[in-house]
């Protein structure tokens, strides 16, 4: 088998054929039988390629028939010739198999305590690495929910560093009470959204951007919040010592009288199907 693994050619199902008939030798002229039945078996393959592939090793010289001699059930025995005589080498003295492609693999990780080709080249890299890639995000749905959670404050501080200085103390408020705002504003928006705090103060422009976030949605652009906030120049009283005042192109609620009315018209409309039975 160290044979089949250093020095064959063979590629594919014919090396699997190899390795199976390599697995039942025994002695040192390398010889076993095997039966198509066999081979089908131990390579998983289907009956054509296994004998197809049979085929190729004969005639590689690889693969050789004993002549004269049957195994129990009357399969073919055959030799590896090449097999015959060799010794398993040291690794330090083990011939490189596959040409170029078998180069020293590049030190990928970056990381100045790895050395290619010594003891610490291993495929995870050293313990100062951090593997990078598609293979390196979380596995399961969980993971890559805790993975987010603890990103949206990194995201959330990232943004708020883009705004200027005078609106600071509004994205700070807003990040206080769980705004996610996406800080995207040129510098002509952010002065607009610094006139609407100058005009309505930093507590009222939290107050409607929390009234409008649904709890544990993505993070908005501030783009959005600009037009919200903006229709805090167009509000009018509702009444006389009215502490709520309604947005505009909202309709407002039915007065108390009129739902009255609507009531007693209702009732009305009941009594006189009752009474018309």
């Amino acid at each position: 088998m160290d044979w089949v693994w250093t020095r064959s050619a063979a590629k594919g199902t014919a090396r699997m054929i190899l390795l199976a008939i390599a697995d039942k030798c025994s002695g040192p002229e390398c010889t076993a039988y095997a039966g198509t039945a066999m081979l089908v078996q131990r390579t998983n393959a289907s009956r054509r390629c296994v004998v197809g592939a049979v085929d190729k090793l004969l005639a590689s010289g690889e693969l050789a028939v004993v002549e004269g001699r049957k195994g129990p059930r009357g399969e073919t025995v055959y030799r590896l010739a090449g097999a015959v005589g060799h010794a398993r080498a040291m690794s330090s003295d083990r011939p490189r198999i596959g040409g170029a492609d078998s180069a020293p693999v590049p030190n990928l990780h970056g990381c100045e305590s790895c050395t290619p080709g010594g003891a610490g080249s291993a495929t995870e890299g050293c313990e100062n690495c951090t593997p990078r890639g598609v293979e390196s995000a979380p596995q399961n749905a969980r993971e890559r929910k805790h993975q987010e959670e603890q990103q949206q404050p990194r995201a959330r501080a990232l943004s708020a560093s883009v705004v200027t200085e005078a609106l600071r103390p509004l994205a700070a408020a807003l990040d206080a009470a769980g705004v996610g705002v996406r800080w995207s504003l040129g510098l002509g928006e952010q002065e607009a959204v610094w006139r609407l705090v100058q005009r309505h103060g930093v507590s009222a422009l939290v107050e409607l951007a929390v009234h409008r976030t649904v709890p544990g949605e993505a993070p908005r652009s501030a783009r959005y919040w600009l037009k919200v906030w903006s229709d805090l120049d167009h509000l009018s009283p509702a009444g006389p010592g009215a502490t709520v005042v309604p947005f505009r192109g909202r309709a407002t609620t039915a007065p108390a009288a009129s739902a009255r009315q609507n009531l007693l018209a209702a009732l009305d409309n009941l009594e006189n199907r009752e009474n018309a039975r």
